[in-house]
């Protein structure tokens, strides 16, 4: 018996030994999978940093702001002030105010929401009491950068435009702060960007802003402007004030809402018009009335361009007792819809309201004083000589202009001095001092924006430098690979960046560069430390010759006509930002080079031999299906102002896309569920995500879109249920619910969730065993080819939820073709064994740009949709109302480097060598970002290239926004989602589950 036990003990000793040797083996293989994928992430981050560090120079060298004089105008000074010619002035600006607005339009071309719905201001200057003109800003039309240009005469820059979301205090002499100079009391309701401009100059006991950047929003700023107002124009309460300020923003919020072709704006305009006859009738014989608005806005609504619906505006000035002086009749002629109606630059109304008010006019103002407001010829000659003083004055200190216009100013100050009280030169006059306040502005024009090419220099030198290691790291050998894992390389960074940072600590400290502050310095230290720290390594350990035919033998092995397509993909997309023509049709470049590979995959189907015909079936189906939907998606645009008249805009809200989307409910799941069912893959986790979850949070982001289309469409208005108080408060919950499950609740689940697999079990005829009837029980995996795809798809599919919950309808069936085509160029790869190829991660970027443009987004700043901000809040809320719009503008790109990985991990069965799999995902992920930095860099070297462009703030500075943008954004996500928190969960489960 003894003997017997001694016997059976020795096998199960055996037995727990090599169980304790494969859970020592198992640790040590997670701990270097773990360390490697450590190294992984440290190199990444900072090849990010050298990226974003060198965005940052080229942006700050690129987007500088004018140089502000910070010189205060006096009326003492060269004796620059007439007496006031009004006692008070009410200034009314009614936002986005179009010009055709407010003339009549009586042809075939009116529109019956947004012509002849305003038309008090083109009757009331049809009498010598009122004056109407077009009034033409200066681009870009931003609200914030149009009243700096309104208040103070000077010229915007892109930097104002940029800032429109977050005011500041404005540092330079404007009229506002002069009337408070003069003890005068400004009164001020509505937008609260005045606030943000002269809070310090407003009477705080007559202030009233109001939130300003809810643009679903038409009524709350309207409604505070007249609560105020009205009061204050009452006689008990007028003197309270000498200028009263209204800012109305609901004829602008209903265009970006709606676009101005909806019954909104035609409420709006007749709101307007009622409440300005109220105004009219308040008014006192001193008291100047002027209604302007600071922009308009384009066919969709919305405005930042300049086009020219955006660039014109409306200027209304009317007094009681005072008749403006309307030489010729027809400058005012409106036939052709006004096309040939007198205009003015926006920036007069700068010396004009100043002249009218008895101040002096700011002193950066760069504006003319308005003909038709000063009564006479000899008032005209008077105005003109204070202007031209101002002019010049500001022109002698500022070095940048040229002295080429002294001789013209001279002889205007000759001839004032000798005939200015001679009316047969008054017109001569009045010409030459336009003459040379034109030649100013134009010359001022072309310095709007001084470029500091030492900044944009070492911008793009950093740049490039940062592209070299990231071209060799994403298809390097394996070799320089592993090299680069060792803490040996990663010390050498990290050493070689502190090194830099002490280098230009020490540098700043004893040369003290006036060019540069310290953090230039250290910023420029770290970026050369960490790209010296990158190469010193791999230049030691492996010589150049033996580089170079190691790299070209591994691209021979590897490259094929594939290749060759990816390659010549991103040179042509890097290219076309040599041509303006080119950048502005980017959306349709983009759609055909992904039809054309849509058809070489097909091409390539056809011919390949080593597949089964079932395999070519199904790779036929997937790749016409990604080729048919690429074609889908091309279709869905919004046009730029530069596309027209050759494009027609599509992304606009109907009834039958918001019904395709509740169709989308349903269809989408049932296409993943095919996929996961090739695989045998739809087991555990996944009938819960696609099945319930999915289909669930698609049925509320279609019904919130419902109730929107209701909230808006013509058909619903003045119903009960349209105008229910409860339809907000249900839109608001059902996106937060939605954002909440798909963004928090769900990736957290996923994080601790089982992977996509079932243990099926089989019962057996052993035949040679009576225990059981002779049955014996087999174990099956099934999901077992597709483990690591199907769970990591989930959580594609957690952030699509989302992203799709922050896009209007169309653009929301825009990204569910998306998914679909993401899941079969996955089974294209696996049939065409192109999972390696230079091509797969290309294709996914193409896919990123196309559907950002059928989403409704271009690269220019009026297509950015900030009413999706106040999705889920009413008001500004950091951080949901930016990653709203966040999300809504990069969801494209942001889907697609999520699902990166899968180029790696679909259909491949758990691995022994977790670490090469990795090392793959590094390779797809690094090759995206290479895509997207060598079309970052071109751009960035086009837009300094073409600085002096008369297109460039229109094309090339904006495409080179979206480029910085990315290059930030994506590094940044690429790095925290796809692989820390996606690929490294994963996979790390994969391995310790099924680890050998």
């Amino acid at each position: 018996m003894e003997s017997d036990q001694l016997e059976s003990s020795g096998p199960r000793r055996i037995v727990k030994q090599q169980q304790i040797q494969q859970q020592a083996r198992s640790k040590v293989k997670q701990q270097k999978l773990k360390i490697t994928f450590t190294g992984y992430v440290i190199v990444l981050i900072f090849l990010s940093i050298v990226q974003i560090i060198g965005v940052g120079f080229f942006t700050r060298g690129f987007l500088l702001t004018r140089n502000v004089l910070p010189d205060i105008s006096d009326c003492s000074i060269n004796n620059s002030c007439i007496p006031a010619k009004f006692d008070k002035a009410v200034i009314l600006i009614i936002d986005a105010l179009r010009f055709d607005f407010v003339i009549p339009i009586n042809d075939d071309s009116a529109n019956e929401y947004y012509h002849n719905n305003f038309p008090l201001l083109y009757d009331l200057a049809q009498n010598d009491n009122g004056i109407l003109l077009k009034f033409i800003a200066d681009p870009p039309t931003t609200t914030l950068q149009r009243l700096k240009g309104l208040t103070t005469g000077s010229l915007p820059t892109f930097i104002d435009a940029g800032s429109n979301f977050d005011g500041d205090h404005i540092d330079e002499d404007n009229w506002i702060l002069q009337l408070h100079k003069q003890n005068k009391s400004i009164a001020c309701m509505g937008d609260d960007t005045w606030q943000a401009l002269f809070n310090n100059y407003i009477n705080p006991q007559l202030n009233f802003p109001f939130d300003s950047l809810n643009v679903w929003d038409l009524h709350t700023v309207d409604n505070g402007v007249i609560k105020h107002i009205f009061p204050l124009l009452d006689k008990q309460e007028r003197s309270k004030w000498d200028v009263l300020i209204g800012h109305f923003l609901g004829v602008d919020h209903a265009g970006h809402r709606y676009g101005p072709n909806h019954y909104a704006m035609k409420e709006k305009l007749n709101q307007m018009n009622e409440i300005l006859l109220k105004v009219i009738s308040e008014l006192e014989d001193n008291t100047l009335l002027v209604v302007l608005g600071d922009h308009g806005m384009d066919p969709t609504g919305n405005h930042g361009g300049d086009s020219i619906e955006e660039l014109e505006s409306t200027l209304f000035m009317y007094s009681k007792n005072k008749k403006f002086n309307k030489k010729n009749k027809s400058f005012y002629d409106i036939s052709q819809q006004g096309k040939n109606y007198r205009a003015v630059n926006q920036i007069d109304l700068v010396p004009t309201i100043s002249l009218l008010l008895g101040l002096p006019i700011p002193y950066n103002n760069l504006g003319y004083p308005i003909d038709e407001v000063f009564s006479n010829d000899k008032e005209l000659v008077e105005v003109a000589h204070k202007s031209l003083q101002q002019l010049n004055t500001f022109r002698s200190n500022t070095h940048d202009l040229s002295s080429k216009l002294d001789n013209s100013y001279n002889s205007f100050i000759t001839n004032y001095t000798e005939h200015g009280n001679d009316k047969h030169h008054y017109e001569q006059l009045i010409s030459s001092a336009k003459q040379y306040q034109h030649a100013s502005l134009e010359e001022c024009k072309s310095l709007w924006a001084t470029f500091d090419l030492k900044l944009i220099s070492i911008g793009i030198g950093i740049l490039f430098l940062s592209l070299t290691f990231l071209l060799t790291y994403a298809r390097s050998i394996p070799a320089v690979r592993v090299s680069t894992m060792s803490f040996e390389f990663i010390g050498s960074v990290i050493a070689m960046c502190l090194l830099g940072l002490v280098i230009s600590l020490s540098i700043y400290i004893v040369l003290k560069p006036t060019d540069f502050s310290l953090n230039k310095c250290l910023a420029i230290g770290a970026a050369l430390g960490i790209i010296i720290g990158f190469w010193a390594p791999i230049m030691d350990r492996f010589s150049v010759n033996w580089l170079l035919h190691q790299t070209i033998d591994f691209f021979s092995f590897n490259f094929n006509s594939y290749s060759f397509l990816g390659l010549l993909f991103v040179v042509s997309h890097g290219l076309i930002f040599a041509s303006n023509s080119f950048v502005v049709w980017e959306d349709k470049m983009v759609s055909f080079f992904l039809i054309t590979f849509g058809f070489s995959c097909i091409f390539g189907l056809s011919v390949k031999n080593n597949i089964t015909k079932a395999q070519k079936i199904l790779g036929l189906s997937h790749a016409i299906t990604f080729t048919l939907f690429a074609r889908f998606s091309s279709m869905i645009n919004l046009c730029r102002e530069e596309q027209r008249p050759y494009c027609e805009p599509t992304f606009i809200s109907t009834w039958w896309s918001v019904l395709l989307l509740h169709g989308c409910t349903y269809i989408l799941p049932s296409f993943i569920i095919s996929f996961y069912k090739l695989t045998n893959s739809y087991h555990s986790a996944a009938p819960l995500w696609i099945g319930t979850g999915l289909k669930f949070l698609m049925f509320m982001n279609a019904v919130h879109w419902t109730l929107e289309y209701v909230h808006n469409s013509d058909y619903f208005a003045g119903r009960w249920f349209a105008s229910s108080a409860l339809l907000k408060p249900l839109k608001l919950a059902i996106a937060r619910i939605v954002l909440f499950i798909a963004l928090i609740l769900a990736n957290f689940s996923w994080s601790k969730g089982p992977l996509c697999v079932k243990l099926e079990y089989q019962a057996e005829n052993s035949g040679d065993s009576d225990d059981n009837n002779g049955l014996q029980k087999s174990a099956n995996i099934l999901g077992y080819g597709n483990v690591y795809g199907s769970s990591y798809f989930l959580l594609v599919l957690n952030f699509t939820v989302a992203i799709m919950m922050v896009t209007k309808p169309l653009g929301a069936i825009s990204l569910n073709m998306l998914i679909v085509q993401i899941l079969s160029l996955l089974e294209l790869y696996d049939i065409l064994e192109l999972r390696k190829n230079l091509v797969a991660p290309i294709i996914f970027g193409l896919l990123g740009y196309q559907n950002f443009f059928s989403t409704g987004h271009q690269a220019t700043l009026a297509s950015i949709q900030w009413e999706i901000g106040f999705l889920t809040t009413e008001t500004i809320f950091f951080p949901f109302t930016h990653l709203n719009i966040v999300l809504n503008t990069f969801g494209s790109f942001l889907i697609i480097s999520l699902a990166i990985p899968l180029i790696t991990l679909w259909k491949i069965v758990p691995s022994n060598k977790p670490i090469t799999v990795l090392s793959q995902i590094i390779t797809n992920i690094t090759t995206l970002l290479t895509y997207i930095a060598i079309t970052g860099l071109s751009s960035l070297i086009f837009a300094a290239h073409f600085r002096r462009h008369l297109m460039v703030w229109k094309i090339f500075a904006p495409r080179f926004m979206l480029s910085g943008l990315l290059i930030i954004i994506l590094n940044i996500f690429l790095i925290t989602v796809p692989l820390v928190f996606g690929t490294g969960k994963v996979v790390t489960q994969v391995n310790r589950i099924f680890g050998k």
